[in-house]
């Protein structure tokens, strides 16, 4: 393979992501919301743990994917003279992903012998714990969609309408960061989470289309290395 056909396939990346996101998400089902009682989360746990580790793991399997995808959008930002937003989207994309591998961290205990075994309160303090850690690492996460958008189209490597697209898609998941209600829609876990993932993911799908049509500019700093040798 090429270089060129590499980094091409990299930038297609975030389609193999989205799938098994969006096949996690599935897995996992509809989790208890933070209005719900210590005894009902501790049988969630009880009753689904198969399936939420299952979920977390497919999940977490997921960043490896991810990784590579933002490799590929670094790159090309950095080869279009964007090195500052290349390096802004790894930043908020690398704190978006440690929040998250610390709310999977909480969960799995859960599913594996916490919820079983502890008092019904401490299932309901760590699951409420991932949930607040979800709704904070939002703000990581918008900041990543709008540095790529923002840098991609000003690289002209994506058509201008898509720095308002990743805008849009940067204030509605960042507004999941507000969502601080004791119950219902705009609570932790309320049903604004379905508006997160959708955008989240209808976002990562569209940049990573995009980007695998879009020509595949040399990266200047491996030509000259290669140059100099």
């Amino acid at each position: 393979m090429t270089d060129a056909t590499w980094e091409r396939w990299s930038r297609g990346m975030g389609v193999v992501f989205a799938v098994l996101a969006l096949a996690a998400f599935l897995i996992f089902g509809e989790a208890p919301k933070i209005e719900d009682s210590p005894e009902e989360v501790a049988s969630f746990y009880q009753d689904d743990g198969g399936r939420v580790l299952t979920a977390l793991t497919i999940f977490a399997f997921a960043f490896i994917p991810l990784f590579w995808f933002v490799g590929a959008i670094a790159n090309a930002l950095r080869s279009a003279g964007e090195g500052r937003l290349a390096a802004t989207a790894i930043a908020a994309v690398a704190a978006w992903a440690a929040a998250q591998f610390v709310f999977g961290a909480s969960a799995a205990p859960l599913a594996v012998v916490v919820a079983e075994r502890a008092d019904p309160d401490v299932s309901y303090a760590l699951h409420a714990l991932g949930l607040c850690i979800d709704n904070i690492s939002a703000f990581a996460l918008a900041a990543a969609i709008l540095a790529a958008s923002v840098g991609l189209a000003r690289a002209r490597l994506l058509p201008a309408w898509f720095t308002w697209f990743g805008a849009v898609a940067a204030l509605l998941v960042a507004l999941h960061g507000t969502n601080w209600a004791d119950e219902g829609f705009w609570s932790p876990g309320g049903g604004y989470v379905y508006v997160v993932v959708i955008v989240g993911l209808l976002w990562i799908v569209a940049t990573s289309v995009l980007l695998f049509r879009a020509p595949v500019t040399p990266d200047p700093s491996a030509r000259a290395s290669v140059a100099a040798t």
